[in-house]
């Protein structure tokens, strides 16, 4: 869309995240799905059979309108993927579209060594989680057997149905691992290694392997379905996997002189109103700083590719950005690459400065003026000479304040030692407790 095309459907440019009109592709296999849609609409809107309207496109008495397409398109691909052959396609062609790597077994192994249970929870039915198991964990030993893939794993669950497993779930069964049918009745007993199971809930689930909120680390590939339902709903630990951020790290690596000079622009942009002050009725003029800003970011984004970072929009973070950071506790490109932290590693993000934080430096001296809060700062300690008659001096005017009122501390006392906990995860107690 043009500038005022943009403005004309979105005058203060705010939308609306109504899932009746915005859908989120989150993940890598939605890109055949927005490949399509991009396909239909620009031949349809080209073509000389139709005329292009503003919310869809005619033909004669025939309409159809870009939303019926969108979801013409969105019943087709779940179709395919619920009950077409997709799945029995990528079986077939397994090595072509499922990447092996010898470290995934090297990795769950030490996983269980280390005294952490380690479960598969998954929407794919058994047949088909079966058969790409399989083939990820399928290594020869010192003695060329290979360990049946159910044997890396404590806990196995087929047909999950998240995001409703973190919800109400549903009935959990049994699965026969020989037939791959389900077993009649609900499942109400243990679970049992080397066993296989369908359905269940997170609440189910979590009691019977005997887990709380922060004792597990999921590990998942949707940002709504895995990471976002896990931590709101159930408080689990996250970690997302993004296969897209080792493009996005070289891209960061590679074009790096595209993110200085745009941070010195934005220097540039903010001296050009230096000096100037309510008082002030002209502008100032920020035609080339503003379009030198639009052409490195118009570099930057292409430096990605075709549909852009997915982290990124020009100098902004995009939607995906700000939930991975509410959200995910973890990300990284892949899960192999635990492989080369030890399991008592703690993860920490560097502190993140607030806007007030990033504008103003350490080394500056900000003066406080008068105000309701400019003075509610206290010291923690007192030193000098002059200890005993400060000391003496308070608690006179603690007295005098106890007697004119009958309501216990008045003023609250300066605390003499630690009384509050930021939770930041790396208390070694807690540590020890929850291993």
């Amino acid at each position: 869309f043009h500038r005022s095309e943009v403005h004309e459907l979105y005058p203060n440019k705010f939308i609306h995240l109504d899932e009746s009109r915005i859908y989120v592709m989150n993940t890598l296999f939605n890109l055949p799905e927005i490949y399509m849609v991009a396909c239909l609409i620009d031949f349809f809107s080209n073509s000389p059979q139709y005329v292009k309207l503003t919310e869809g496109i005619k033909s004669g008495d025939l309409y159809m309108s870009f939303k019926s397409i969108f979801q013409d398109i969105r019943g087709a691909v779940d179709w395919v993927h619920m009950k077409g052959s997709l799945k029995k396609k990528t079986v077939e062609g397994v090595d072509l579209y499922v990447h092996k790597d010898e470290r995934l077994p090297l990795l769950l192994d030490r996983m269980r060594d280390s005294g952490a249970k380690v479960f598969l929870l998954t929407n794919s039915e058994y047949w088909y989680t079966n058969a790409i198991m399989e083939y990820l964990l399928s290594f020869p030993d010192k003695n060329g057997d290979i360990r049946d893939w159910k044997t890396y794993f404590d806990f196995v669950g087929v047909d999950a149905c998240k995001p409703v497993f973190f919800l109400d779930g549903t009935i959990m069964r049994q699965v026969d691992v020989v037939t791959g049918a389900l077993k009649l009745g609900t499942h109400t007993g243990k679970l049992k290694i080397g066993q296989v199971y369908s359905g269940g809930s997170c609440d189910v689930f979590t009691d019977l392997i005997g887990a709380k909120g922060k004792d597990v680390l999921y590990v998942g590939d949707h940002i709504f379905g895995d990471i976002l339902k896990s931590k709101k709903i159930r408080g689990w630990r996250t970690f997302l996997i993004v296969p897209e951020l080792v493009q996005e790290l070289h891209v960061w690596t590679e074009k790096c002189s595209l993110f200085t000079k745009l941070q010195s622009l934005d220097v540039m942009l903010g001296d050009l109103y230096k000096n100037l002050d309510s008082s002030t009725y002209e502008r100032p003029d920020l035609t080339k700083v503003r379009g030198a800003i639009k052409e490195v970011t118009h570099e930057m984004d292409l430096s990605y590719g075709m549909l852009g970072s997915v982290f990124r929009s020009g100098s902004r973070q995009t939607h995906f950005s700000t939930q991975v950071s509410r959200y995910a506790d973890v990300y990284a490109s892949t899960l192999l690459n635990l492989i080369y932290y030890p399991f008592s590693y703690m993860f920490r993000a560097p502190a993140m400065l607030m806007p007030h934080e990033s504008t103003v430096a350490h080394e500056q001296r900000f003066q406080v003026g008068d105000g309701p809060v400019s003075t509610r700062s206290r010291a923690s300690s007192i030193q000098g000479d002059n200890v005993d008659h400060i000391q003496s001096k308070r608690s006179k005017i603690r007295a005098l304040e106890r007697a004119e009122s009958l309501v216990p501390h008045v003023r609250a006392e300066t605390p003499k030692r630690v009384t509050h906990h930021h939770d930041e995860d790396d208390s070694e107690e807690e540590s020890d407790k929850s291993s």
